[in-house]
């Protein structure tokens, strides 16, 4: 085996050096715990803006898909009650089902808010 030349030398220094720089740029990254917890400090701040620009939208869709089945409840039991009820007093009937539709509701956006 021939001994390296000067100039295969100074590229194998200067490859090594270049090796050395990139390791030790790594390492100082790990040890910088200021610059680590600003980072993720930025990405908290980050996901918490997003989720409160986000919360009005999804209070809409939130509160849309809980009248939706609130109607969707009523238009129910007011159906099962004209089919019932057929040339009857519905008044007490139907204020009961008002009721009972009211409750409903309620629960829905009780249970709605639990989730959260």
């Amino acid at each position: 085996m021939s001994e390296p030349t000067p100039e295969e030398l100074r590229e194998r220094i200067a490859a090594e050096r270049e090796e050395l720089a990139r390791t030790a740029s790594a390492l100082a990254e790990r040890v910088d715990v200021g610059s680590r917890a600003r980072a993720a400090r930025e990405q908290a701040v980050e996901r918490v803006k997003t989720t409160v620009e986000q919360a009005p939208d999804r209070g809409r869709e939130l509160l849309g898909r809980t009248t939706d089945t609130a109607k969707h409840a009523v238009g129910t039991v007011r159906s099962t009650l004209d089919t019932a009820l057929q040339g009857k007093n519905r008044t007490p009937v139907l204020a009961g089902a008002g009721v009972g539709a009211a409750v409903l509701t309620f629960l829905l956006v009780a249970l709605s808010r639990r989730r959260r």
